[in-house]
C-alpha cells in the first residue's frame, strides 16, 4: 500500500511539472492557420465568420481534445513511473529468479502500455486536426 501512495504522489508531482511546462508553450497569432478558430485565454469561444454553429462545435472539439490529451499525458507519466519502478526492481533483484521475472514482466507491460498511449495520443491529435480543419461551407 505504501508503494501505491508513493507512486500516486510522484505522479501528482510529475503532472504538476508537465502542466507548468506545457502552459509556457503557446502558439503566436502570426503562426496560427487561418482555418483554426481563435481560442485563447481572453476568449473562451471559437470564432468562425458567419457560422456560429461551426464555431461552437469547433470550440467543443478543442476542449474535449485538450482534455483527452491531458489525460493521455498523465497516463504516459504514470507509465514511465511504473517503468522506472520495474527497472529498479530488476536492478535490486539480487539474482532471485522470481523477482527478476516479475521485474521483466513489469518492464514489458510498461513499454507495451507506453506504446499504446503514444499511439492513442497521435490518433486523437490527428482526428482533432481533421475535425477542426473541415470546411464549414460544405453541406
Amino acid at each position: 500500500m505504501k508503494k501505491i501512495y508513493v507512486t500516486f504522489l510522484a505522479a501528482i508531482i510529475f503532472w504538476s511539472i508537465t502542466l507548468t511546462a506545457f502552459a509556457s508553450i503557446q502558439l503566436e497569432d502570426d503562426f496560427r492557420p487561418s482555418n483554426l478558430p481563435t481560442l485563447g485565454p481572453e476568449t473562451e469561444i471559437a470564432t468562425v465568420e458567419g457560422h456560429p454553429e461551426a464555431a461552437a462545435t469547433q470550440t467543443l472539439i478543442l476542449y474535449v481534445g485538450k482534455l483527452v490529451g491531458q489525460v493521455l499525458v498523465f497516463c504516459g507519466a504514470l507509465t514511465v513511473i511504473f517503468l522506472i519502478i520495474a527497472g529498479a526492481k530488476y536492478a535490486f533483484a539480487y539474482g532471485v529468479d522470481d523477482r527478476i521475472e516479475q521485474a521483466k514482466r513489469g518492464i514489458t507491460w510498461s513499454i507495451f502500455g507506453l506504446i499504446i498511449i503514444i499511439l492513442s495520443y497521435s490518433i486523437v491529435r490527428g482526428v482533432i486536426k481533421i475535425l477542426v480543419s473541415t470546411d464549414v461551407n460544405a453541406t
